[in-house]
């Protein structure tokens, strides 16, 4: 069983629920902790940022304290990659510290260099032009900004998994096993085990209903024998 959902969605951005409806279904559903992260400011359509970031902070506070006696409420943010070894962290005091930091590319994000134009490009046209570069540039930006997972790795552009994966393991960053839709092949997610990272299994809800909803992600994990990797999976 999964005992934490890490990545979840709310009417901040693209979820259909609120905050407090995400911590309900994950306390129905018998997890252990939940985070809001939504994604971070440079995402044009759903990003996040000023006052709206401020109040999701406020809020996410708020339940942690009401439902501290049932769940653990964390602050998480979906980062997104804007250049080559960048993120879109806000630096604000009064946002931080973000309980769970997620990086990812995505593609409704300006790029701030040739390198994510390039990125852009491939999103959008289906080419590969360097997916090792690729993982470079994200393994740089984990470094830099203290990222805890990496979310859906290869999704709308490819990153080398097995240089994504030994550059997790020497950063302690977990590579996200996504349950909305799997990204990793099975020979891919065997590489990664075997070269000693660790995944992360989270649901990628964007409704209260699929907040802890692992079923793809836990059958995928299972099938290429890597569960005991996993690090919010709890066996029996």
């Amino acid at each position: 069983m999964i005992i934490a959902d890490y990545h979840t969605h709310t009417r901040y951005s693209h979820g259909t629920g609120t905050p407090e409806d995400n911590v309900k279904a994950a306390i129905d559903r018998g997890l252990s902790r939940i985070a809001i992260s939504e994604h971070a400011p440079a995402h044009m359509l759903f990003g996040v940022h000023g006052g709206h970031l401020r109040a999701l902070r406020k809020e996410v506070d708020r339940l942690a304290q009401k439902y501290a006696a049932q769940i653990e409420v964390l602050m998480g943010l979906e980062c997104n990659l804007t250049a080559y070894g960048r993120a879109d962290l806000p630096s604000n005091a009064d946002l931080a510290p973000f309980d769970v930091l997620l990086l990812a590319y995505h593609k409704g994000v300006f790029p701030l260099d040739g390198f994510c134009l390039a990125r852009t490009a491939e999103a959008f046209l289906h080419t590969q032009p360097d997916p090792v570069r690729t993982a470079n540039a994200l393994l740089a930006a984990a470094e830099a900004y203290h990222i805890h997972m990496f979310a859906h790795p290869g999704l709308y552009v490819r990153a080398d998994i097995p240089t994504l994966a030994r550059g997790a393991k020497e950063l302690g960053v977990l590579l996200e096993i996504n349950s909305a839709r799997v990204t990793m092949s099975q020979e891919e997610l065997r590489a990664t085990a075997a070269l000693g990272a660790a995944f992360v299994i989270g649901s990628d809800a964007h409704s209260p209903a699929r907040v802890g909803d692992f079923e793809l992600a836990l059958s995928t994990a299972a099938r290429a024998g890597v569960l005991e990797h996993v690090v919010n999976y709890k066996a029996g």
